[in-house]
């Protein structure tokens, strides 16, 4: 086990961050809305990069929705943010629960476990349409859980599995199904003062989006093989089917700890602040560890085989 100092939370690390993430987005907002050409596009980006930054952390709070020390930071997120996004983390809570849990990750019951490495089609459905498809299909899903809440929802997505053989919802906890529905009211809220009142930028806002949900999804490869599904996991595999990016850039690619990926899957109630030390201390302590840290972005493009064999190699070999 690791020292307990790595679990501890510190909600002024994550309100600096997030303030920092904000003043990108909203200083790319404006910069853009008063820019044209190149200072346009520079806007565009400095507005891309900070909203993704910001809404990041709805991972943070799916991994500790009821720590008390977050509480002002929860709420604070909630309706700025996630309000912006439109995505309540309770949304996300469940299947990644299910993505990090031992026995079901890297599973076909794994939602967040996609094959893109070895299906085309899904790679160009997650890498290439599904960045334009998730605002509107959020704002479907706000639309829908404002007028008539969790049960109309979920009628919606029953008749969609049974008659479309497809999904239109996550499932959320009991407990989180009133906190979603009125989040849900004040992102539509939010999104009408948009329409009404500055319409000429809803083309800009999807676009901000479409941005920043590309920048998520570009990430999905660089987490896992992604190859094949296994029949169950064990502990070790979080570790072995994870990648660490060692790269200047996973700053942008990669932010609030997400670079230190596989050090996340083996303790994910250590926050994203304490990840960096984290990440240090099992390099210096775990040696199998270091089989999972790749140096450039261009080692998992290529596409990295399941670090669990590569392993037994180096053993039968010694």
């Amino acid at each position: 086990m690791i020292d307990k100092k790595f679990f501890a939370v510190s909600p002024g690390i994550y309100f600096r961050d997030l303030l920092i993430a904000m003043a990108m987005f909203l200083g790319g907002l404006i910069c853009a809305i008063q820019a044209s050409g190149v200072l346009f596009v520079a806007g565009y980006l400095l507005c891309v990069i900070g909203l993704h930054r910001a809404g990041i952390f709805g991972h943070e709070l799916a991994h500790r929705p009821n720590s008390k020390p977050l509480r002002v930071f929860y709420w604070f997120w909630h309706v700025t943010i996630g309000c912006i996004i439109m995505v309540p983390s309770a949304r996300f809570s469940q299947p990644h629960k299910i993505h990090h849990q031992t026995g079901t990750f890297r599973t076909e019951k794994d939602p967040q476990y996609l094959l893109v490495r070895s299906d085309p089609k899904l790679a160009v459905f997650v890498l290439l349409v599904l960045p334009f498809a998730t605002p509107l299909y959020v704002v479907f899903q706000t639309i829908i859980t404002s007028i008539g809440g969790m049960q109309l929802e979920e009628r919606i997505d029953r008749f969609s599995q049974k008659h479309l053989n497809f999904s239109t919802s996550t499932p959320v906890p009991d407990a989180k199904k009133n906190e979603v529905v009125w989040l849900s009211r004040l992102s539509l809220l939010y999104l009408i003062a948009l329409v009404w009142l500055l319409p000429q930028f809803v083309g800009f806002v999807y676009a901000v989006l479409v941005g920043a949900w590309l920048l998520i999804v570009l990430r999905i490869p660089l987490e896992h093989e992604l190859e094949i599904h296994a029949e169950t996991s064990s502990p070790d595999d979080q570790m072995y089917d994870s990648f660490t990016v060692e790269s200047p850039i996973a700053v942008i690619i990669q932010p609030i700890g997400f670079r230190y990926h596989t050090a996340h899957h083996m303790y994910p109630g250590v926050p994203y602040h304490n990840l960096p030390a984290l990440h240090q201390h099992l390099k210096a302590t775990i040696p199998a560890y270091n089989n999972s840290v790749v140096s450039s972005y261009w080692e998992l493009i290529k596409g990295p085989k399941y670090q669990k064999k590569q392993f037994q190699e180096q053993e039968q070999k010694v």
